[in-house]
């Protein structure tokens, strides 16, 4: 359970955070002329591309798509919101989201600089496709978001346009992988909110503290300090907790003597942040320390050699290179299709764009921002994270978090 001392520092601690919160942002705002803007841009794309329209897919967990071309989330839960935006050149686009949704989209998004076309997604988009093909037939169309567009949208689509040649297309997705500066400042202050988590963590650990525990001070944290909305289920784990990859929280006791590590973020205008650290708590295992310590030398290696003008399978070797002079290549873990960890992020946690991998040909563009992670695990040891959110520049990569990367509490 929370130690004494720690419940008699969180009402003081509480009491900061909110009178030094972070809740305005200066630059931020994305106009309604912006967002008309980048969807005429994707529309002279398709045109060039020889595309007869795009179909871009989006829900409540994967938003980014529809929320950068048109400024609108739905509502997460467990019931279905799926989201389409059409886009043809010559026409205004046309969005199609759940019938619950559409006044708020009507009020809330930038559809109203942009024909303000908002219809009902069951039913109207397989129609309206239907009719659109019979005055402008569509032989080629793309769709982004092709890998998460649910089953019953896809039929919806085939139903409209049954002879239509339907290809993936990752346009939406390399656009919105470069920030503006306006994204940037959204997500600095997203960084910085992270930042504060991760200082809560620090300051309540304290023998007993559960995870569960620590987790949600963590969250209370970082919303009393201008957080919005969650970006992903934080992890904190320690003891042997820490040989999975990824686990949610227990009710495993924090103790020292053991590592502890969270992976954390949180959303701010629905950009987010996605940070993890590995803390020294008391007394830890030599062996465990050294393992966290060569995993940073590699992470801060990365930092400074990795670059805009590389490609993803560059990067990926810088990172090798420096695991293998470590000694802890076989240790580094891939979270999937063999990549190391780094993975997009921006309005979603994880993004389709850039890839950091060995098969990788993505080239890295001043502006783009990732979630630079970097995990190791030792099944006779421990495991242990460092992961900032990160912008490339053409000198190297700025991290958008900054809580230190080897913490120690006695």
């Amino acid at each position: 359970m929370i130690a004494k001392k720690t419940r008699d520092m969180l009402p003081a601690k509480f009491e900061q955070l909110i009178n030094e919160s972070i809740w305005d942002g200066f630059g931020e705002t994305i106009t309604g002329a912006e967002y008309k803007a980048r969807t005429e841009k994707v529309k002279g794309k398709i045109e060039e591309e020889g595309w007869d329209a795009m179909l871009v897919f989006g829900d409540c967990y994967r938003m980014s798509n529809i929320r950068w071309l048109v400024n609108y989330r739905t509502i997460d839960g467990v019931y279905p919101q799926p989201e389409i935006v059409f886009l043809a050149p010559g026409a205004d686009p046309v969005f199609f989201l759940p019938d619950s949704q559409i006044r708020s989209a009507h009020e809330e998004s930038a559809m109203k600089y942009m024909g303000d076309d908002i219809r009902e997604i069951r039913g109207e988009l397989s129609r309206f496709l239907a009719d659109y093909n019979a005055k402008k037939p569509l032989k080629k169309v793309a769709l982004c978001g092709y890998t998460y567009c649910d089953l019953e949208i896809w039929d919806e689509i085939k139903k409209g346009i049954p002879d239509a040649d339907i290809k993936q297309s990752q346009m939406i997705e390399y656009y919105k992988s470069i920030k503006t500066e306006k994204e940037l400042r959204t997500m600095r202050r997203a960084g910085r909110v992270a930042d504060i988590g991760a200082q809560m963590l620090y300051d309540v650990m304290e023998d007993g503290i559960t995870e569960k525990e620590a987790q949600s001070l963590v969250y209370a944290a970082m919303f009393a300090s201008g957080a919005h909305s969650i970006a992903f289920d934080i992890m904190v784990q320690t003891a042997d907790n820490l040989l999975s990859l990824f686990k949610r929280p227990t009710d495993t006791k924090i103790t020292r003597g053991n590592i502890v590590m969270m992976d954390h973020g949180c959303r701010i205008n629905d950009y987010c942040s996605d940070s993890a650290r590995t803390y020294v708590f008391g007394d830890v295992q030599k062996e465990k320390v050294e393992l966290l310590e060569k995993l940073n030398r590699v992470f801060e290696t990365g930092l400074e050699q990795i670059c805009a003008g590389m490609t993803g399978r560059e990067a990926d070797a810088v990172i090798r290179a420096a695991a293998d002079k470590e000694g802890i290549t076989q240790f580094i873990v891939s979270p999937s299709e063999g990549r190391l960890g780094p993975h997009g992020t921006g309005m979603d946690p994880e993004e389709a764009m850039p890839i950091i991998g060995p098969d990788s040909d993505d080239v890295l563009v001043e502006g783009q921002t990732f979630a630079y992670e970097l995990s190791a695990i030792d099944e006779n040891l421990t495991g242990v994270r460092t992961e900032d959110p990160i912008v490339v520049h053409k000198d190297g990569m700025e991290p958008l978090t900054n809580f230190p990367r080897f913490s120690y509490k006695p």
